[in-house]
């Protein structure tokens, strides 16, 4: 694989003092926002304080539309579905949609949006913080990720993404932690969603048409 190969251990060693510092920023952001959020549900979700206010108005939003299946819904369900960390079946979700009426080209596009934006977080967490996502996928998934790339390339990072249920969210975290060329992640990732969701529609009209 050229520059997208790596030792086991030389890449999560490379700068890393610049990614323990940029580790801790981002545990301190998210550490204060899980304590905003439960401190929220657990004590103050009535109260007046502006920040809960608006912390109860962004979920009541998200929740709305997501569970009306509206376009900003569906949007976010990409979105949030789409990040490494999350467990959501999205060709479910993809389905559900589908039987709401929803336009299939339209559904598609908003699809590819929301993993456009997700993927893309995921690419750079694992590019910046390359033994922490190895942690958070697990050792045993990422490596065996490592091998099929080692010996596939290109063709299993379009499989990943064109095969109902394969672990595309977590393989874009594993692409940055590689560094894997940006070019060919955007169009082999977005080629595979779009197959894989071209024929779900297909497969959809034709069963239930």
């Amino acid at each position: 694989m050229g520059e997208e190969s790596f030792s086991r251990h030389a890449l999560f060693q490379y700068n890393l003092p610049k990614k323990l510092r940029f580790a801790i920023i981002l545990f301190v952001f998210l550490f204060v926002i899980a304590v905003l959020f439960a401190s929220y549900f657990l004590f103050l979700k009535e109260s007046d304080i502006v920040i809960f206010n608006a912390i109860k108005a962004v979920t009541d939003h998200i929740k709305y539309h997501m569970t009306n299946g509206t376009l900003l819904g569906i949007l976010y369900a990409s979105i949030i579905g789409g990040l490494f960390f999350v467990t959501i079946p999205m060709e479910a979700f993809f389905v559900g949609f589908l039987r709401n009426n929803t336009n299939p080209y339209l559904l598609i596009t908003l699809y590819l949006t929301g993993f456009i934006i997700s993927f893309t977080i995921n690419y750079f967490l694992g590019m910046r913080l390359d033994a922490l996502t190895k942690k958070i996928i697990s050792s045993k998934k990422f490596y065996k990720i490592k091998g099929v790339l080692n010996k596939r390339g290109a063709i299993a990072v379009f499989a990943f993404n064109a095969l109902p249920f394969f672990p595309s969210q977590p393989l874009s975290a594993i692409l940055g932690v590689f560094k894997y060329n940006r070019v060919k992640f955007y169009v082999y990732f977005i080629l595979g969603q779009l197959v894989k969701y071209s024929l779900i529609t297909i497969g959809y009209i034709y069963i239930f048409a």
